[in-house]
């Protein structure tokens, strides 16, 4: 994997995603520099653009902070770009598959033997998936580490599911709004085990940050204003204006309005409620954190498998057959091929880019939600039928 991976690498084009910070740990290991200085990204825009970066365009700066880039010290110790983001490439293939066989684990659902490798497949491989793999992008890890916390909050592994709760909170964009959530959960229940797993794991990293380089905070501000300022991103409010000039953004700021109501609804009714009402509660957290106006990229859809499984869960539960996968089984296939299609479609047809990403980014979500609502009842209210109740 990782010979083709470095392979694969070697042919496309760089992804700033994982060269940004692989080059700045880097230039830390090596001559004990600022790695959030211009100096650092010098080396970043000559092999991205192959020049300095123009004015106007991305320079490159280090945008994550310090604790967050001690994870990429491991493969500073590599000094070939190609294997090093080919071993990170492998990394996330890893954890995308382990990010699908933990949503099986939480939701229960135990697929056929001819249907778990088609799950796998498309875990790596839909095409959420697959932009966040190509395009180098650590939120595969986050969306492993939140099925992982939810799973050991379900296992009641309290000190674990705080300590993997950092995770989440380094894409604040993506996670901050779950982290929220889970806080809030833990803090009502007083489940304080959570909050000092959290707390010691963020202590202990902002410890090493402080000690190996202490004046990272400000220099970390700096790169993050420059990276806000040069990525691009998608809103449902700016989905709806490129398609309705006049009357989308008014759609997107009343869609964002409905979403923040439904979301308080929804958690106030967990209190004091079964965990499969919580595992729904979350998984609709998930789902509607892109239709918030939260700036996210495509490339963060990935995390949306873990309320995809859920609800595919649930069809397997209640429909098994026919022919063993189920109606869950021909979703699947439906929720990989569709995309691509649509996608592929709309390539050759000559839309822009953006225009396609848009419409995949806020279609999902919306198909998401309303499929945890009709599922709704069969997931938080067990049993589902009088036959199901019959001994």
């Amino acid at each position: 994997m990782i010979w083709a991976n470095t392979i694969y690498t070697r042919f496309h084009p760089v992804q700033k995603d994982f060269l940004v910070p692989w080059l700045a740990a880097r230039a830390f290991f090596t001559n004990g520099g600022n790695p959030y200085s211009a100096d650092a990204a010098q080396p970043a825009q000559f092999i991205y653009y192959g020049r300095l970066a123009l004015q106007g365009e991305d320079p490159l700066l280090l945008s994550l902070p310090f604790p967050v880039e001690l994870f990429y010290f491991p493969f500073a110790i590599i000094s070939e770009y190609h294997l090093a983001s080919g071993i990170w490439m492998t990394c996330l293939e890893i954890s995308l598959i382990i990010l699908a066989f933990l949503s099986l684990k939480l939701t229960g659902w135990k697929p056929t033997r001819t249907l778990l490798p088609v799950i796998l497949i498309f875990s790596v491989l839909w095409i959420y998936g697959w932009f966040a793999l190509a395009g180098n992008n650590g939120i595969i890890f986050i969306a492993a580490a939140i099925a992982g916390l939810l799973l050991a909050l379900r296992n009641g592994q309290d000190e674990l599911t705080g300590a993997l709760l950092i995770f989440p909170l380094i894409k604040p964009d993506v996670g901050g709004l779950f982290v929220l959530f889970i806080l809030w959960w833990a803090i009502y229940h007083r489940r304080g085990r959570i909050l000092a797993g959290f707390v010691m794991i963020l202590v202990f990293l902002l410890a090493i940050s402080f000690f190996l380089y202490p004046s990272w905070f400000m220099p970390f501000i700096s790169g993050l204003l420059s990276h806000l300022q040069h990525r691009e991103t998608l809103t449902p409010g700016g989905i709806l204006a490129s398609w309705w000039p006049t009357v989308g953004p008014r759609i997107g700021l009343v869609l964002t309005g409905l979403t923040g109501i439904l979301l308080f609804i929804e958690w106030r009714k967990i209190r004091r409620k079964e965990f499969r009402h919580f595992i729904w509660t979350a998984s609709l957290v998930i789902a509607t954190t892109p239709l918030l106006g939260i700036p996210a990229s495509i490339s963060d859809y990935v995390i949306l498998i873990i309320p995809l499984v859920l609800i595919l869960s649930i069809m397997a539960e209640r429909w098994p057959s026919p022919g063993g996968w189920g109606v869950a089984g021909f979703v699947l296939l439906g929720i990989f091929f569709g995309p691509w299609l649509i996608a592929g479609g709309l390539f050759v047809s000559g839309i822009s880019t953006s225009n396609w990403f848009a419409i995949l980014a806020f279609l999902f979500p919306v198909i998401l939600v309303t499929g945890l609502y009709w599922m709704r009842w069969w997931a938080i209210s067990p049993p589902r039928t009088w036959r199901e109740s019959l001994p």
